[in-house]
């Protein structure tokens, strides 16, 4: 684990300068052993393609396939990244300088390419520096220009040698160089080194503490100048601040280990034909596959699955790469990167950036006419449909703002509106969402339905025990069946039974009232008594003699105060029963009356009862003269 007992740190600043594009591009990967650092410079002026980018990651790829440091693993990278830019020559010519420093932590080696350049310090001075493929630096080869005059001198643009050369790529690959702690590797492109001089590095170097440091104190430099026109730029520092510790080789061993390796050869050396043999097996396989691969891959993307397409083209490459088949590495190559096009394209409008989408589709549009499998008129058809998808979108957050808002029912209207257009337009990924969406804003009205009749039972259940307080049974019955029948439909069983039992109490205080009231036409029964007694009275005085006058006279004259007096029971219950029944009640008024019409037939018995004891008062005092 080299990477974990030594210490690298790097950071770069690349911007566009003075152009809208930036056409510069540096990427490095750094693994358990090995890290590979790659910087380009774009020379071509193609508005689509960016020829930087391409070698970089195509270097980049190779590294990460089998990472090496030797010459002609890094050379075979190049070339592959040469092939590219060629295969994808077809407006302009493709072009660019390339630098490509790897190193295992303890040494290091670089190829280059054109004009980007490595920078090398050690103690705060230039260890070296990497030459470049121009006529300048061809001139100061030959002594005819001092060195540093390279950096300002007219024909250092003029490019000897760089990727994309129809004449093949003559790279300069440099031998291993050790590194120790406190080394300064610096990479940049021409934008840097000719309005940065080696001074002003030096200067930098010596304020910076970190890579990060180094870089924005040489861009701030590159800009204090004020160039009324400033080129693409790029610096990337490496600060190496701690090397990995090799152990020292015992030259013993290795020749010990050489010879051992030389006598197994020559023992084994009988059966390299079956070495051989699998290796052709393996081939043969891998073409298989391949072929396999490409043709699944093509029927993927004829029926427009291009993530499958994508997988299977990808194997396909592989596949090729293993069998050394250049021309159809390149082939599979080209076709995985245009189904990532399309991939990419969909990825962005399931996030609703419909920017990026129709910039993916539109790529992908350019190049599916030369690639048979894919079909212009599916990826035309997805940048149409952008606009629904952009609209469906806009809806879909218009109701989101409702839905934040509470505004359950205008978000409900807008969430299936906007339902409606992904179904119509195919837009599925929205189609799935809103369905959640919808199911959310139902969820939260039915809530609020429910939340507005919980409400609405509660006040007529307060209705009817206020009524309850009142005496008016009749109104509270109804105000709480009202209410129970309210908490039947939102299920809220609990609140029905308690209602039940209250229904059942107002019912039983109903029925006793109705019974006391029932009662009253007894009372006045009792005084319909007493004046039959007193007609009875009557009758016995007329017949006996005068001497039982006197005892008739006096039943008589208690008969009439029992009449009397039996209307003061029925006023009473009259009268409780009308207070019972709260005033101003019907019930109340018609107890009143009743009331009053016994007070009227207590008093004619009375009456009736003094007028007959007068005649039999009359007639005793006939008889007794």
């Amino acid at each position: 684990m080299r990477k974990d007992n030594s210490d690298f740190s790097t950071a770069f600043v690349s911007e566009a300068g003075s152009y809208i594009d930036n056409r510069d591009y540096f990427a490095f990967m750094e693994t358990d052993d090995m890290a590979c650092y790659v910087l380009a410079d774009g020379l071509d002026s193609d508005q689509e393609l960016r020829s930087a980018e391409m070698v970089v990651k195509t270097v980049l790829e190779n590294f990460m396939e089998k990472p090496s440091m030797s010459k002609r693993r890094l050379m075979r990278d190049l070339r592959e990244a040469q092939e590219w830019l060629q295969f994808e020559s077809r407006r302009v010519r493709l072009k660019a300088s390339l630098l490509m420093v790897v190193t295992n932590y303890n040494k290091m080696v670089y190829v280059s390419c054109g004009n980007v350049r490595l920078y090398h310090f050690r103690n705060g001075r230039l260890n070296f520096r990497s030459k470049d493929h121009s006529l300048a630096q061809s001139l100061a080869d030959d002594g005819r220009i001092p060195d540093e005059a390279t950096s300002t001198h007219e024909e250092r643009g003029n490019l000897l040698e760089y990727l994309g050369n129809p004449n093949g790529v003559h790279a300069h690959y440099a031998k291993k160089t050790q590194l120790a702690d406190g080394d300064v590797i610096l990479l940049a492109t021409s934008g840097m080194w000719e309005d940065v001089e080696l001074a002003e590095m030096l200067g930098a170097l010596e304020e910076a503490k970190d890579p990060v440091m180094l870089t924005d104190t040489l861009e701030e430099v590159l800009l204090s100048k004020q160039h009324r026109t400033v080129n693409n730029y790029t610096a990337a520092a490496i600060y190496v601040n701690k090397v990995f510790q090799e152990k020292p080789k015992n030259r013993r061993k290795l020749i010990k280990r050489i010879l051992l390796a030389l006598l197994v050869f020559i023992v084994v050396g009988g059966g390299a034909w079956i070495t051989l043999a699998r290796m052709a097996a393996n081939k043969a396989a891998a073409l298989e596959t391949m072929i396999e691969s490409a043709q699944a891959a093509d029927d993927y993307a004829r029926t427009g699955d291009y993530a499958k397409a994508l997988k299977s083209y990808s194997e396909a490459k592989n596949a090729a790469v293993k069998i050394n088949d250049k021309i159809h590495k390149r082939l599979y190559t080209a076709e995985q990167k245009l189904s990532q096009l399309l991939v990419d394209g969909d990825g962005y409008v399931e996030k609703a950036d419909f920017t990026k989408a129709e910039a993916s589709y539109e790529k992908a549009r350019k190049s599916a006419g030369l690639y048979p499998p894919f079909n212009v008129k599916d990826i035309e058809h997805k940048i149409d449909q952008l606009d629904s998808y952009a609209e469906t979108a806009s809806w879909m957050k218009d109701g989101d703002l409702k839905f934040q808002g509470g505004d359950y029912t205008n978000a409900l209207k807008l969430y299936k509106k906007a339902n409606k257009a992904a179904m119509e337009s195919g837009y599925t990924s929205a189609q799935k969402e809103l369905e959640k969406k919808i199911t959310e804003a139902n969820d939260k009205l039915t809530a609020i339905q429910q939340q507005l009749k919980e409400i609405q039972a509660g006040k007529l259940q307060a209705k009817g025990d206020r009524m309850m307080k009142d005496l008016d049974y009749e109104g509270a019955i109804d105000a709480y069946s009202g209410a129970q029948e309210i908490y039947q439909e939102i299920d809220k069983l609990e609140s029905v039974l308690a209602l039940e039992r209250s229904i059942a109490k107002a019912e039983e205080k109903q029925s006793a009232e109705q019974q006391k009231n029932g009662q009253l036409p007894a009372g006045l029964g009792l005084s319909d008594g007493a004046l039959n007694d007193a007609d009875a009275g009557d009758t016995a005085g007329g017949a006996s003699s005068s001497a039982a006058a006197t005892p008739a006279a006096e039943s008589q004259m208690k008969a009439a105060p029992t009449a009397s007096a039996g209307t003061t029971p029925a006023k009473k219950e009259a009268s409780s029963a009308a207070k019972s029944m709260g005033t101003g009640d019907g019930t109340a008024a018609s107890a009143k009356m009743d009331t009053n019409k016994e007070q009227g037939t207590a008093d004619s018995a009375s009456k009736a009862a003094g007028a007959s004891d007068s005649e039999n008062q009359d007639r005793a005092a006939v008889n007794g003269s």
